[in-house]
């Protein structure tokens, strides 16, 4: 008798796939929301929201770099399993986070980690 309809392996692979698919978009998704809620007077911090795939990265981008791009190109190499950290290593990251501009009293990360838990259910 043979074999009628998907494979089972075909499932798995298109479980992997979908994940893998899964876990880009909320990494693109916390960029925006992180260049979107970052308050803007150089544009440097707003700039500087870095993606990197197993370790950190302790650089400091300027303002002409654009956070969403560099995202997008980190997102294409992300396989299931990979730590991923986002982060911004500017001096006075940590002041604005805490309340420190009037433009994002609530912080910049805290409120995207809040609005990407709510989007995809974490």
């Amino acid at each position: 008798m043979a074999w009628k309809g998907n494979k089972p392996t075909d499932f798995a692979v298109k479980v992997v796939s979908d994940s893998k698919e899964h876990i880009k978009n909320i990494v693109i998704d916390t960029v925006q929301s992180l260049v979107v809620s970052s308050p803007v007077d150089t544009g440097a911090y707003r700039a500087s929201h870095i993606v990197s795939i197993g370790s950190g990265d302790f650089g400091v981008r300027g303002p002409e770099t654009n956070a969403n791009q560099d995202a997008a190109i980190q997102a294409v190499k992300i396989k299931l399993g990979n730590l991923i950290y986002i982060q911004n290593n500017l001096p006075y990251a940590e002041r604005l986070e805490n309340g420190w501009s009037d433009q994002a009293p609530q912080g910049i990360y805290s409120t995207a980690f809040n609005f990407i838990s709510q989007k995809y259910g974490g």
